[in-house]
C-alpha cells in the first residue's frame, strides 16, 4: 500500500472518532464506505488499527484510547480541540492536485501571492528546540528591510497569512512578523530560556493578529438570510446565538473589537447591525459616514 493511503486512512480514523466514538466494526464499516468513494484500500484488521493508533499518536500528537466498558475507540479529551480538520483538508487538497492533470478545468483554485510557507519548517524546528533566529524582514511601512534577532514561540494563521509570534530581546516585548515579509531566515545555534507565554491563550479572543483593544462582548444582528451563512461558518469560536426569529438572528461574541473585525463585519453591508458595544457601533457608523461622503 502506498504511503499516501496509510496517511489518508489514519486521517479518516481521526475524522470518524472526532465525530463519533466507534467500535472496531463501526470503524471498519466506515473505512470501507470511504474506500468506495476514493477507490483506495482502507480495509483494516485489529493489528492494522493498533499500528495506525500508534502512528497517529506519533505523527499527529493525537491519543486514541479504547474504552473497555463501552468497547469503543475514542479520542482523548485533551486532544479534542486540535485542528486536525485543517490537516485533513490540506491532505484532501493535495490529493486533488495530484489528480488535477485529469481535471484541470474542473479544479479551480484562487491565485494567491507568496505566503512565506517556505520558512514554516525551519521556524517550527527552531520553536521546538528553543533556538534563536535571525530574519531579514521587509515591513510594509518601512523602505528598507531590517535584520532582527528573535526568540520564536509560535506560528499563527490569520486572514490567509501566516505570522511568526516571537519575543524580541532587543525591544524586550512580544512581536509578530508576517512570514510573507521575511526575506531570509537563519537558525542560530544559541538557545534561549523557556518563556512563560501561551500563544493559543493569548490569541483566543482575537480575530486575526490584532489584540490591541480589551476583550468585550459584541452583539451582531444579522438578517435571517445572512444568518444561515454565519451559522454554517462562524466568524469566531466564541460565537453563539442569543436570539432568533423569522426576521433575524443575534450572535454574541467575546473578542477584541479591533479594526480587522470591524472590516469583516462591514463587508456584510446592510445584512448586519452592530448592537453592542455602543463604542464599536459608533466606530462602524463613522466609517460608513466617511464612505458615503466619498461617493457623493
Amino acid at each position: 500500500m502506498a504511503k499516501r493511503e496509510f496517511i489518508q486512512r489514519q486521517l479518516l480514523i481521526i475524522r470518524r472518532l472526532k465525530g463519533k466514538p466507534s467500535s472496531f466494526n463501526d470503524l471498519k464499516k466506515y473505512l470501507l464506505q470511504q474506500q468506495e468513494i476514493t477507490e483506495d484500500n482502507f480495509d483494516i484488521s485489529q493489528r492494522t488499527l493498533q499500528r495506525d493508533i500508534s502512528e497517529i499518536r506519533s505523527i499527529f500528537g493525537i491519543t486514541i484510547k479504547f474504552n473497555r466498558k463501552e468497547r469503543i475507540y475514542e479520542i482523548d479529551e485533551e486532544d479534542e480541540e486540535k485542528p486536525f480538520e485543517r490537516i485533513i483538508e490540506a491532505f484532501d487538497t493535495l490529493n486533488a492536485l495530484n489528480f488535477s492533470s485529469q481535471v484541470s478545468d474542473k479544479l479551480i483554485l484562487e491565485k494567491k501571492g507568496n505566503k512565506g510557507t517556505e520558512h514554516m519548517h525551519g521556524l517550527l524546528y527552531a520553536i521546538e528546540n528553543s533556538f534563536e533566529i535571525t530574519i531579514l524582514h521587509k515591513s510594509f511601512w518601512k523602505e528598507k528591510a531590517e535584520t532582527r534577532i528573535l526568540q520564536p514561540l509560535a506560528v499563527k494563521e490569520a486572514h490567509n497569512r501566516w505570522y511568526l509570534i516571537c519575543f524580541d530581546p532587543f525591544k524586550k516585548d512580544f512581536r509578530n512578523f508576517g512570514l510573507d515579509r521575511i526575506l531570509s531566515l537563519e537558525i542560530l545555534t544559541n538557545k534561549f530560556k523557556a518563556i512563560n507565554y501561551n500563544a493559543a491563550e493569548y490569541y483566543r479572543n482575537a480575530f486575526g493578529i490584532e489584540t490591541n483593544e480589551p476583550v468585550t462582548k459584541i452583539i451582531l444582528n444579522f438578517t435571517e438570510f445572512q444568518a444561515k451563512y454565519i451559522k454554517s461558518l462562524p466568524l469566531h469560536s466564541s460565537q453563539k446565538v442569543v436570539f432568533e426569529d423569522e426576521n433575524c438572528s443575534k450572535f454574541e461574541y467575546f473578542m477584541h473589537p479591533t479594526n480587522d473585525f470591524l472590516m469583516e463585519i462591514l463587508k456584510y453591508g446592510d445584512n448586519v447591525i452592530i448592537e453592542e458595544p455602543a463604542s464599536f457601533r459608533e466606530r462602524a457608523k463613522a466609517v460608513i459616514d466617511n464612505m458615503v461622503k466619498l461617493y457623493k
